[in-house]
């Protein structure tokens, strides 16, 4: 459990604020135990954690980090996956990682996300629930594609 205890020492009062609020519940129950006690311990209230996402002074950094565009973090998490869901998409990646594909080879991208709150900055694969408004418009573009393909 020091691996845990290690991480939430190492963020500060903002980081740790969008942790709680956006990633505490995603740990196992023994894990969130521990993530409430520091909670206790650093006297982080719902209303503390509230006005620390609401005024949050890294939104006006201009470091050239790589941030979160919701917790404007940058302790972000990059991981080469296969990239598996390139069917149906336009453009030059697409067509070589479906050559790829079909020749046994393996194409892969970097699937982003925030260490901090959890945020998918880049997600290859589509696997994290979209917004309502993208499945709309990934219908749409399915059905456009479905189109053309029977022409």
């Amino acid at each position: 459990m020091n691996r845990i205890l290690d991480f939430l020492n190492g963020l500060d009062d903002y980081e740790l604020a969008f942790f709680i609020k956006y990633k505490k519940d995603s740990y196992m129950k023994v894990t969130r135990k521990i993530i409430s006690d520091f909670q206790l311990e650093k006297n982080f209230s719902e209303k503390k954690i509230d006005r620390l996402i609401s005024e949050n002074p890294k939104s006006k950094l201009t470091d050239g980090k790589e941030r979160c565009p919701r917790c404007y973090s940058d302790k972000i998490r990059k991981d080469k996956v296969e990239w598996t869901n390139t069917g149906g998409g336009i453009g030059i990646d697409d067509e070589i990682a479906t050559w790829d594909g079909a020749g046994g080879r393996a194409t892969y991208k970097n699937e982003v996300i925030c260490n901090v709150c959890g945020f998918w900055l880049e997600d290859p694969n589509q696997e994290k629930p979209l917004p309502t408004s993208k499945k709309i418009l990934y219908g749409i573009w399915d059905l456009i594609l479905g189109v053309f393909r029977n022409i």
